[in-house]
């Protein structure tokens, strides 16, 4: 093989090994290139994607300095009143997370609540000491209206917002309202309304206005404004209903759906609703809850 090699000539020789020398070089940059490449392109998407990335915007609310209660006001007043967009979340997310304020120096746990800026806000913090009445509330109601002017309403879109809401001695109806419609109670927003819809989707209806306290983020005045003269439509058919159908219901725990199911395998159909408080997981206030809902057809 090697004396082949000495049977080409210089030229010949030369070409192979400037071809060889070639071929070894492109294998070493083979195994170097792609991971600088890789990153060089994961460097050029992260900076594409920055650039691409849309800038959000904070919404422009015109400052209106006024009293409002930090335990019911929605994002739109409290940025109304100078509270930045961040303070603003924040305070949302303690109230959805179960927190409230007894007093106004309970803002400063607030996290952004500068000393500064809880000093410009306090002498407007209006949290009552005890739960008004529904005539006090109305009155209160009444008294901010008749307040703003009707330029100032069709000025500020806070005031534009505002008139949106409803007037004292106005109710929406729980069972036939859509999202808009609840948007228009003091201190629902879209994501309440869609709560309030999607939990009367699970119940079949609502029975009283009580069972929106089930729903615990929502303010605590909500009943005020609200109120049910249209029945429930949806029942639970326990005798025909299978158990996931039954699960799905928020009265029933997976337990107590199984016992209603095996119940009906073992003695047939269910003909008494007081029979369910011989099942197991089932108490009376359980059976009394379900009552209205309830077809033993």
């Amino acid at each position: 093989m090697w004396r082949e090699w000495f049977n080409f000539r210089q030229s010949d020789r030369r070409a192979i090994l400037i071809l060889a020398v070639a071929i070894v070089a492109m294998l070493c940059l083979r195994t170097l290139l792609p991971r600088d490449e890789l990153r060089l392109a994961e460097m050029t998407d992260t900076v594409a994607g920055q650039l691409d990335t849309p800038i959000k915007e904070e919404p422009v609310v015109a400052i209106r300095m006024h009293r409002f209660n930090p335990n019911v006001a929605d994002s739109l007043e409290l940025l109304s009143v100078g509270l930045p967009s961040r303070v603003a979340r924040n305070i949302l997310r303690y109230r959805e997370a179960g927190g409230s304020f007894r007093q106004p120096s309970d803002l400063t746990r607030i996290y952004g609540m500068k000393d500064t800026l809880f000093a410009r806000v306090k002498p407007y913090i209006d949290i009552p000491t005890e739960r008004k009445t529904m005539k006090n509330k109305l009155a209160d109601v009444a008294s901010l209206s008749a307040r703003q002017s009707d330029t100032t309403r069709r000025s500020h879109p806070y005031a534009e917002y505002m008139r949106n809401k409803l007037k004292p001695g106005e109710f929406v109806e729980l069972n036939t309202a859509d999202t808009t419609q609840l948007m228009r109670i003091p201190g629902i927003g879209p994501v309440y309304a869609q709560m309030i819809v999607n939990y009367r989707r699970q119940l079949g209806g609502f029975h009283d206005v009580a069972q929106l306290h089930e729903l615990e983020v929502l303010p605590e005045n909500i009943d005020d404004w609200v109120q049910v003269t249209e029945p429930a439509k949806e029942v639970l058919r326990i005798n025909h209903m299978t158990l996931t159908q039954l699960r799905s219901h928020p009265y029933l725990t997976f337990y107590q759906a199984r016992a209603i199911v095996e119940y009906r395998k073992r003695e047939g159909n269910i003909r008494n609703i007081r029979q369910l408080l011989f099942l197991e997981g089932f108490s009376k206030a359980d059976v009394e809850r379900l009552r209205p809902y309830l077809s033993l057809e």
